[in-house]
């Protein structure tokens, strides 16, 4: 999605920092909801950039609503991740907040990232893809107290 004015964001010529928050989100099978960047061969958490005023709770709820169409509750904080990557052609500094999330109620929402952003659900075996990989193994085991991660990609 194309930055807001209220997106904590720095852009420059050669680098980028981004503040993110990410959900992870299990359906009755435990598999957890990912986003697939089919261009670049990538997955992730479903998530977005946190805006300026915001905690990581409230975006987390705010990007589920407008990517998903779902009203969802956070139940923990489960990484803080220090996200280090190249993506066209920049060096990209990430900090990005993963929170644990369910569904709170039934209520679908008009998500407005629909056309966007496609929302799959994995096995949390099936991460070969998925970044940052450092978080790969904490997908597939949560952490019962939050950790702090740092990854390069």
């Amino acid at each position: 999605m194309a930055d807001e004015a209220t997106d904590i964001v720095w852009r420059g010529v050669e680098h980028d920092f981004k503040l993110r928050v990410t959900g992870a989100f299990f359906n009755e099978q435990h598999q957890v909801a990912v986003n697939v960047d089919i261009d670049n061969h990538f997955s992730a958490l479903p998530g977005g950039k946190i805006k300026f005023g915001e905690t990581s709770q409230v975006a987390i709820v705010r990007e589920f609503a407008e990517e998903m169409g779902i009203h969802v509750r956070p139940v923990r904080l489960i990484a803080v991740t220090e996200n280090l990557f190249a993506f066209r052609g920049k060096q990209t500094n990430e900090i990005n907040f993963t929170w644990l999330v369910e569904q709170a109620d039934q209520t679908k929402l008009f998500a407005k990232d629909a056309w966007e952003q496609t929302v799959t659900w994995r096995d949390t075996n099936d991460l070969a893809d998925f970044k940052p990989t450092a978080l790969q193994p904490f997908i597939r085991e949560l952490p019962t107290t939050p950790i702090h991660l740092m990854n390069q990609d």
